[in-house]
């Protein structure tokens, strides 16, 4: 790996872990980020140094939320791993895999919650709780709109790209 390369990956390092991720995730996923072809799992563990069976639970955690998709050949019993380069599909991913389901849960499990509590809220302590579960599920409301107009961006942008 070529000194240039070594430096894209540290600095890819430091965006991922703008995201919050320990250091091992952020190095996977710079790796992963900046390769141009799949890459195995040994040769991801031999490079960051962690164990296959590290790398192998990091990315059980990443691939559904980070685009990463695991890739059989043909003749080998290696994994292969290989990250969406696509950042606007990425993106559009991340929103989804990682915003959906909190939305989901929110507006099919909490709501009726919400009514129902409604109904019962009696003392003043009740009544505050109440307003703050109406309050979230407002917010939630607008974050479901609010994605919805960033997927219209992202597709516009896509159309336009082109």
């Amino acid at each position: 790996m070529s000194d240039i390369e070594e430096k894209i990956i540290d600095i890819g390092h430091e965006i991922f872990k703008g995201y919050g991720v320990d250091d091992a995730t952020a190095q996977i996923l710079s790796i992963l980020n900046f390769e141009s072809r799949e890459i195995s799992m040994e040769e991801l563990a031999h490079r960051t140094g962690y164990s296959l069976a590290s790398i192998s639970l990091k990315i059980k955690n990443l691939e559904h939320f980070w685009s990463i998709k695991r890739i059989q050949k043909p003749g080998s019993r290696k994994t292969y791993l290989y990250m969406e380069k696509n950042l606007l599909d990425a993106f559009a991913t991340q929103i989804r895999n990682g915003f959906g389901t909190e939305l989901e849960i929110a507006k099919t499990k909490i709501t009726p919650l919400i009514e129902e509590y409604r109904n019962h809220a009696d003392s003043e302590e009740q009544k505050v709780k109440l307003q703050a579960y109406e309050n979230y599920l407002s917010e939630i409301n607008k974050f479901e709109e609010l994605i919805h107009q960033i997927y219209v961006l992202i597709d516009n942008l896509k159309e336009n790209r082109v």
